[in-house]
């Protein structure tokens, strides 16, 4: 961290960033975690994300509070992709909330994501907020500021949606 905080100038700003860093730095490194399976990559995701997050830090100064976490979590994201795509590695495909979207076998991380992004916004959010940031449904009900019945629901739809969009572009998942 303290590369980091030598990348900004004022004495305000380190302050602020070491709020930022408490506030959001054990979140960025689950998703992290959970997108990469491996510790270290995990790390170098983290603190590319930071990174930017300085590179851009007075946009990030003007982010409410309350939607800062999600924000960094998204940068970290788009991090720990690029390492993906760098190592070209394939991701098996996770539970899903016991969904049989898969009998075992793997498709790349990149191609799974391509295809959630092909789904309408309400049903993508709460799939990237449950499945790859690991938020309950209390917390992805919190942050969209809808029902925990709506998220399970638009979660369950969402799956249909992916399991038809997998099967008519011919995966074999």
């Amino acid at each position: 961290m303290l590369m980091l905080l030598a990348m900004l100038e004022d004495e305000e700003d380190r302050l602020q960033f070491i709020k930022i860093y408490e506030q959001c730095h054990a979140k960025m490194e689950e998703a992290a975690i959970r997108i990469l399976l491996n510790q270290h990559d995990a790390e170098d995701a983290v603190q590319n994300a930071f990174v930017q997050i300085i590179r851009h830090f007075e946009r990030t100064l003007k982010i409410p509070r309350e939607e800062l976490t999600f924000w960094c979590i998204s940068i970290v994201k788009n991090e720990a992709r690029m390492i993906l795509r760098k190592k070209q590695k394939t991701v098996p495909l996770e539970d899903w909330d016991s969904a049989d979207l898969s009998e075992g076998e793997s498709t790349s991380y990149g191609d799974l994501v391509e295809l959630i992004t092909r789904l309408p916004e309400t049903y993508r959010s709460v799939l990237e907020l449950k499945f790859l940031l690991g938020y309950s449904d209390k917390e992805t009900a919190q942050f969209l500021g809808i029902s925990e019945t709506a998220v399970s629901s638009r979660a369950s739809r969402a799956r249909a949606l992916l399991q038809e969009i997998i099967r008519r572009e011919g995966y074999h998942l």
